[in-house]
């Protein structure tokens, strides 16, 4: 309880400042990091999803319900994942610790447009999403707790 209790501390600061300190490698974690969800977001696999979360992750979502846990992190996504595709891109990256970084991602909504010449639009909302991910013990980054704002209600 206490680890996550400092986890959201930590969460909190980087809310607050105004330009995150960038570290390359932090920087490269949390990109390869997006992009990994990205992949499971544009096959549509929850489960994909579920597994760049650690075990003991907590999601605070956009309407300030805490999501504990597999089953209830599913859910959400699932729900989710019905209404589009989506896509991160990681806007800020800060190193807490030597394995936990925090990232600042913003969230889209993507659209592909069918024409002679098919395109891919992004439709960006207001709010982003942070994130604090830890180094696990085989090596891979995960997600431990993760907060949307609350200026887009999905």
């Amino acid at each position: 309880m206490q680890r996550t209790l400092g986890l959201l501390l930590a969460l909190v600061t980087i809310a607050g400042a105004a330009r995150a300190e960038t570290e390359p490698a932090a920087r490269q974690i949390a990109e390869a990091a997006a992009a990994q969800w990205n992949a499971a977001f544009a096959q549509g696999r929850v489960e994909d999803v579920l597994s760049l979360y650690a075990d003991d992750a907590l999601l605070l979502q956009p309407n300030g319900t805490v999501a504990h846990g597999a089953g209830q992190i599913r859910d959400f996504w699932q729900q989710l994942m019905r209404q589009g595709a989506y896509a991160m891109d990681v806007l800020d990256v800060r190193r807490e610790l030597d394995d936990t970084i925090v990232t600042r991602i913003r969230f889209s909504d993507v659209k592909s447009m069918p024409s002679v010449r098919p395109q891919t639009m992004k439709y960006r909302y207001g709010g982003v999403i942070y994130s604090v991910l830890r180094q696990q013990s085989d090596g891979r980054w995960k997600a431990e707790v993760q907060r949307w704002d609350r200026d887009r209600n999905i």
